[in-house]
Formats: structure tokens, C-alpha cells, sequence
């Protein structure tokens, strides 16, 4: 674990090393855990496990597909 200190310009910017950028992408989450803030990166998610999890016989209305899948 490496420890960096860093100074919050004047409108509240903070720059990260470039080994840090690279490591968490173009966008982070920011925790707020009251004594410290945590930066995590955002990523995408792999959405491939969900192929083929549900039939659909015919195509319902949006709202009607939700429902049932929130359902299950």
C-alpha cells in the first residue's frame, strides 16, 4: 500500500498521480464514510451472465417485464 499526500486546490480539485488515473479509469465512486472518503473505481459490469436468463414467449410492455423479473 502506497500512501500519497495531496493538497484540494482552491475549487476543491484534487490530482491523481497517473499510475492512479490509469488504475481507476474515467469515472470513480466517491464514499463518504464520515472520517475518510473513499475512491473506488466505477468500471463496467459484465452483463454476459444475464444472456439468456429469462424466455420472453412475446415482447410485454417494459413495465410489465420488470415487474415479473423483480419478482423472481
Amino acid at each position: 500500500m502506497e500512501v500519497v499526500v495531496k493538497k484540494i486546490d482552491s475549487q476543491g480539485r484534487i490530482l491523481l498521480p497517473k499510475e492512479l488515473r490509469k488504475k481507476l479509469g474515467e469515472e470513480v465512486i466517491l464514499v463518504d464514510l464520515g472520517d475518510r472518503v473513499e475512491i473506488l473505481p466505477r468500471g463496467k459490469r459484465d452483463l454476459t451472465r444475464f444472456f439468456d436468463s429469462v424466455e420472453v414467449e412475446e415482447l410485454k410492455e417494459w413495465e410489465e417485464l420488470k415487474k415479473e423479473l423483480w419478482e423472481e
